[in-house]
């Protein structure tokens, strides 16, 4: 049976540079990046691991394949942070028909990061 996902992995030009970037993204010191093997490192994040893999023929990455969307509290800080980074807006962001704030990014790597925030923030006054 099914339980939940347990990992992401991105396949990109330079698994050390997307590792370190997301190392990054995550606040996460680049001593805690992992190595399987030197074609696939990894951070661990609360109940996710994001991996990366060097892209090929049978797995180029970038946008045309899966978006994974992660949940934020206040998706304007989180985009705003990760354009600073080096992420690209790709679409949105637009609220959809259930009410959430989502848009899609591309990080450095050609790779689409989806962003979810499912409650409106309180007015600021």
């Amino acid at each position: 049976m099914i339980r939940s996902i347990e990992s992401v992995v991105f396949f990109v030009g330079d698994i050390d540079a997307a590792a370190r970037w997301y190392a990054d993204l995550f606040n996460i010191v680049h001593a805690n990046i992992e190595y399987e093997n030197p074609r696939y490192a990894f951070i661990r994040v609360p109940e996710l691991l994001i991996g990366f893999h060097p892209a090929d023929a049978k797995s180029p990455g970038g946008i045309g394949g899966t978006t994974s969307y992660w949940s934020v509290d206040d998706l304007d800080s989180v985009l705003e942070s990760m354009i600073v980074k080096g992420a690209t807006l790709h679409r949105g962001p637009r609220v959809t028909d259930f009410g959430e704030r989502v848009c899609m990014l591309i990080d450095p790597f050609g790779n689409s990061i989806g962003l979810r925030q499912t409650k409106a923030l309180p007015p600021a006054y």
